[in-house]
């Protein structure tokens, strides 16, 4: 009986020795959230995908910075059965007037910046992702650890409590009692085993792990205090990557219209040729000498020109239609993304604020006192002054301020995680 009291107020008074961590759980060795955001930047498909797009855009800007190919002209003729021919060879290169070059370029610079944006913004909602999962993960430990020590407790004290039953010391009601308990307390360890499972394989996930490799965690759901204003944090949030990413797809829109607008706008080439004839008649001449030869003449020509394409049926005007209304949309999304960043940080900061009064309503004054009462009540189970039914009513009480305190403890850490993510903040 002395060995089953000593245990019991060991996990109600929660002694470190009471508390060993799961097997996730490693304070040495490790990963912390850091650790696991540099191994997703390196492996996480999503980012992969955008570091490639990034260099996709990049070879657009290559391509965009490229002057067209000229044109080379080849032909022949040669009279039917007759002396006369001619050889020509003739050149054409495309002017790009009225800065169809730069416009190219401006369009497929911009297209470099919205890309990198969105590949930073990538990697911001990861680290996001990642913190939120660990913090999962580190409740999930905590619960699993809770319920089984409390389960570990329970058995023994079934044990024991059998052992008076068939002693005839206490009433066998007590025994059957106790054994609903420990199963109760033992399928709050499957779900918690479940729980823990499910948000370490989301986790490995996001870190570009595979299901099967090993994953130790090293942390604490208590996370830095963000004592940013609103003001502050709304200032800093205008600032995100993804709003970053919206104004630089504006300004590529703008440069789409501008482009547009150039290629409505004449342009030329510039060509130019050289023929060589040989050229006479079936017809004898004399020579100066007076020996009789063909009439031939050889004559080489040289030709320069420039063609014009003139602007008179189609000025490009569904293009010009289609980019004007890709920027105003541009523009629209850029103001509403803004607005909701706005949103998205209030709402932030109010979560924050009232988790955290949550997480003060679990402090010492509940928590301690919880497991004190409990080992009140227990206590004065074993001298018979109350029934067992007391100790498990006050034992669940215990369970629902625990589980409370977890969760509270995690709604805060996962609050604090938004803030940051809604801020902007690394």
């Amino acid at each position: 009986m002395q060995k089953r009291s000593c245990l019991w107020v060991m996990v109600v008074l929660g002694y470190p020795s009471a508390w060993c961590q799961p097997s996730v759980i490693d304070p040495v060795r490790g990963r912390t959230v850091e650790e696991l955001v540099q191994m997703a930047l390196r492996q996480n498909g999503d980012v992969l995908v955008m570091q490639q797009r990034v260099s996709a855009k990049q070879g657009d800007l290559v391509q965009a910075r490229l002057r067209p190919n000229p044109t080379l002209d080849l032909s022949g003729m040669q009279e039917y059965r007759g002396p006369m021919n001619s050889f020509m060879v003739g050149a054409s290169i495309p002017l790009e007037l009225f800065g169809r070059r730069d416009r190219r370029i401006e369009v497929a610079e911009h297209g470099i910046s919205v890309s990198e944006w969105e590949r930073s913004d990538i990697e911001r909602r990861l680290r996001g992702e990642i913190a939120m999962r660990f913090g999962d993960v580190l409740a999930a430990a905590q619960q699993l650890q809770f319920a089984m020590d409390l389960l570990s407790v329970n058995r023994e004290a079934l044990q024991l409590t059998g052992t008076r039953a068939e002693q005839g010391a206490i009433p066998p009601l007590d025994a059957s009692l106790l054994r609903v308990e420990v199963n109760r307390i033992d399928s709050m360890r499957v779900d918690a085993e479940s729980r823990l499972g499910v948000a370490l394989l989301e986790l490995k996930s996001l870190a570009g792990l595979k299901p099967e490799e090993e994953l130790r965690l090293r942390g604490t759901l208590e996370p830095p205090p963000v004592t940013a204003s609103n003001a502050d944090a709304t200032t800093r949030a205008l600032q995100r990557p993804d709003l970053q990413a919206l104004r630089a797809a504006e300004e590529a829109a703008d440069a789409r219209v501008r482009q547009a607008k150039t290629e409505g706008k004449l342009d030329a080439s510039l060509s130019g040729s050289f023929q060589r004839m040989d050229s006479g008649f079936p017809l004898n001449g004399l020579t100066p000498l007076g020996q009789p030869t063909r009439i031939q003449g050889i004559f080489n020509l040289a030709t320069i020109g420039v063609s014009i394409t003139l602007p008179t049926r189609n000025r490009n005007e569904g293009a010009i239609a289609t980019a004007t209304a890709d920027l105003t949309a541009a523009k629209r999304r850029r103001e509403y993304a803004e607005l909701i960043a706005t949103r998205e940080v209030a709402a932030a900061l109010l979560q924050q604020s009232k988790a955290k009064e949550s997480l003060d309503i679990y402090g010492p004054g509940v928590r301690d006192q919880a497991r004190e009462n409990l080992a009140v009540i227990r206590r004065v189970y074993e001298l018979g002054r109350n029934q067992l039914l007391d100790v498990i009513a006050e034992q669940r009480r215990l369970i629902e301020i625990e589980t409370g305190y977890i969760d509270a403890l995690n709604r805060y850490y996962q609050a604090s995680v938004r803030v940051r993510l809604a801020a902007g903040i690394e």
